[in-house]
């Protein structure tokens, strides 16, 4: 009798709907906007290809033939796939924050940073949108995301991306000229829940791929001369030197002496991808694409002066061991 009597008391009562309400009482519900963004980004990795299939002189005659190719084959000419949910499509202007995802172990927002400089005229360039990792209310990591900026005649750089339900993030780097539409760089990133930040998984330019943490390929290069490279190189002051030459130069040196230094017992049969594995995790860091004018991202330009000067440094090495009796 005393429990019948318990149960239907006010405390019992009171406990039972603690115990099934706490869950949403006094944790964060998770919601969701995602995919969000334009979503054939996640499959435009042949930069090759479709820079071939886009190749189209907007001032020219075409036949329909032409034009029916040009539109099927070429991604940039069909946007009908960008998701952006209705409850997040309000202007900007209206809001600090757009929230993508949100619960108790981290939420992500967009928001957009300002043009500042006064040589960017904002009716022709949109604010870079940014898109912020944050735990407990404190921002812990943040990637660049969207730019637009158009330059004379029109012709446009811009900077787009594709977020899914997985928390996979996609960027590519493109625009548009009088000869057709341009793609230069796909870049795969994805979220570390471990470690609370955004985390690279592929880059590829046309000239490089580089697979994260430790694998950086340079593709074959048909002008690639190694007399001419030498002689670059021996010309100070020549700034014409390629990186990507320079850099293949250098490792087929060490490619080359390190199969010496093998073939006369002084190194293991794995010497090389030992050291190029050591090199690349080394001198791959995150990279971020922040819109910098009439410039190429410097992210290249520090990776490949890491890389080169790593291959130098073995080159002088392996020489050192060669010389040895």
């Amino acid at each position: 009798m005393a429990i019948i009597k318990f149960i239907k008391s006010k405390l019992f009562v009171g406990l039972y709907l603690l115990i099934v309400l706490m869950p949403t009482a006094f944790s964060k519900s998770v919601s969701y906007s995602l995919p969000y963004g334009w979503s054939k980004i996640k499959d435009m990795s042949n930069i090759k290809a479709i820079n071939k299939y886009c190749e189209y002189d907007f001032f020219a005659d075409h036949t329909k033939r032409e034009k029916r190719y040009f539109e099927k084959n070429c991604p940039f000419e069909s946007s009908s796939d960008i998701a952006e949910p209705k409850e997040i499509q309000e202007d900007y202007s209206q809001v600090e924050r757009k929230y993508l995802y949100q619960s108790d172990n981290f939420s992500l927002f967009l928001k957009e940073k300002p043009i500042t400089d006064p040589d960017i005229d904002p009716y022709f360039n949109s604010p870079t949108t940014i898109l912020f990792l944050e735990k407990e209310g404190q921002i812990v990591d943040e990637l660049t995301i969207r730019w637009h900026h158009t330059h004379d005649f029109g012709f446009t750089d811009e900077l787009s991306y594709f977020i899914d339900k997985q928390f996979n993030i996609w960027l590519i780097n493109h625009g548009v000229t009088e000869e057709g539409y341009w793609l230069s760089l796909w870049a795969h990133y994805k979220i570390d829940p471990q470690k609370l930040k955004f985390e690279a998984i592929t880059v590829k330019t046309s000239g490089e791929q580089i697979n994260f943490p430790d694998n950086l390929v340079v593709f074959a290069n048909a002008d690639y001369d190694k007399n001419s490279v030498q002689q670059c190189l021996k010309e100070e002051f020549n700034n014409e030197c390629h990186d990507g030459n320079i850099y293949t130069y250098y490792l087929n040196e060490i490619k080359k002496n390190t199969a010496l230094l093998v073939k006369k017992s002084q190194a293991p049969k794995n010497a090389f991808s030992l050291f190029k594995k050591k090199l690349d995790r080394s001198c791959l860091t995150m990279p971020r694409f922040d819109y910098i004018k009439g410039d190429p991202f410097p992210y290249f330009n520090d990776l490949y002066s890491c890389e080169i000067e790593g291959l130098k440094q073995e080159l002088i090495r392996i020489e050192k061991e060669l010389a040895k009796k």
